[in-house]
């Protein structure tokens, strides 16, 4: 389920990277299999399956990024696609230059919603080198469409013709080389981040695997000695302090997490990427239902006792109006100097402590301020509200505007 974002500029060799990586992804499992046993610290059950996403098809060619809609119609497939794979024995490789990075940090927090890890693996291929390739596939692609000019023109190399990728129009080749934004370090969504330059024939798959699955191949454990290891040492001994930092932050790099037994990245989902649970279709009815229920048995008591001195005199203590309502054990209970300094005697007419429309508009606030924690629980603590719960709930919250507190006998 680990999740691999390759990026680069166009015609930076993305494609063949993708194909290379899923070659020694599968490659490394097969020597894992062979060589672990009961006595390894950390062993591999089930095998991964590989997939490469890719970000352009006969339905999506390269023109898409002339214009905006068609660029983002272009992402949204790539985007599902690379969600529909991304389950719990898969690795997914996006193939494309994913070279905006708020596309990445989009991709990233698909990852972590799924609980899986993610790397950024950046191809970095120089700029005459790209478009030195677009060239060829531009002369590939007219001695296609003209064979009488390739019989006339000089043979090709038979190395260049074994790339069948499509060429980009060169004045969109320039603008997407401008648009590129740069994987940084920095930047949280772009960590951890490998670097795959030209020159180099396969890129470093031991961190990248020990990255995405926290397990060490075994051919990584102990790296045999060579002239380059040779070479880090004796510039570290030397006075030449800037080459021996810059040689011994590479080395540190791409030696994290190699002793003892290795430790894979914890994924910690946060409320951004945590998907929220689906309430319940019935609990905003029952709300409803529920509240307007209350509101009802309160307008039925003002209309048998309007006036707010007469109220107060039936109570048995005294002390203020207790109005019993349904779906709550508690009361509605409203202090008798809060009764009796309204504005008006009457509790149901215009300025009364019971007026309808101020009940309906108390009604109306209880109900979109807790209508995102009906009938589940929020977030991750116990915040919900159960539905034999909004009947009391409701009425502490009219008690407490009114002035009175809960009245549990």
């Amino acid at each position: 389920m680990p999740l691999v974002i390759l990026t680069g500029f166009p015609c930076s060799g993305l494609s063949y990277r993708a194909k290379q990586l899923s070659e020694l992804f599968e490659k490394a499992q097969d020597e894992l299999f062979e060589s672990q046993d009961a006595s390894s610290p950390v062993t591999l059950k089930s095998r991964f399956n590989v997939h490469i996403v890719p970000s352009h098809d006969s339905s999506n060619p390269r023109i898409v990024y002339d214009h905006a809609r068609t660029e983002k119609q272009a992402r949204g497939v790539a985007y599902a696609r690379a969600k529909r794979n991304l389950t719990r024995n898969n690795i997914v490789i996006l193939d494309g230059m994913n070279y905006i990075k708020g596309w990445r940090y989009q991709l990233w927090c698909e990852a972590k919603a799924a609980g899986t890890t993610c790397c950024v693996v950046h191809i970095g291929t120089p700029v005459d080198q790209c478009v030195a390739i677009n060239n060829a596939r531009l002369k590939r692609q007219a001695s296609e469409k003209n064979p009488e000019s390739e019989a006339e023109s000089t043979p090709t190399d038979t190395s260049k013709t074994t790339d069948t990728e499509e060429p980009y129009p060169s004045d969109l080749l320039n603008n997407l080389i401008f648009r590129y934004e740069e994987p940084s370090t920095h930047s949280r969504w772009d960590k951890p981040l490998f670097t795959v330059p030209w020159a180099d024939e396969t890129p470093p798959i031991a961190d990248i695997f020990h990255a995405l699955t926290g397990i060490i191949l075994p051919s990584a454990e102990a790296p045999p000695t060579t002239p380059m290891t040779d070479l880090t040492s004796s510039l570290e001994n030397t006075n030449l302090s800037s080459a021996a930092s810059v040689t011994t932050t590479r080395t540190s790099f791409t030696r994290s997490g190699r002793g003892g037994v290795p430790s894979r990245p914890k994924v910690v989902q946060h409320q951004a990427t945590v998907q929220a649970i689906s309430t319940d279709s019935g609990a905003l009815y029952s709300m409803e239902k529920c509240t307007s229920a209350i509101v009802t048995a309160i307008r039925t008591f003002t209309l048998n006792t309007p006036s707010a001195e007469l109220a107060v005199a039936q109570s048995s203590d005294g002390k203020g109006i207790s109005i019993e309502v349904p779906e709550s054990e508690l009361k509605v209970f409203i202090p008798a100097h809060v009764a009796t300094t309204a504005t008006t005697d009457e509790l149901a007419g215009a300025g009364g402590i019971l007026a309808l429309p101020k009940l309906q508009r108390l009604r109306r606030q209880w109900i979109s301020l807790n209508r995102s924690y009906i009938g589940r629980r929020y977030g991750s603590g116990d915040g919900g509200l159960a539905a034999d719960q909004i009947g009391d709930a409701f009425v502490r919250f009219l008690n407490s505007n009114f002035g009175g507190e809960d009245d549990d006998s």
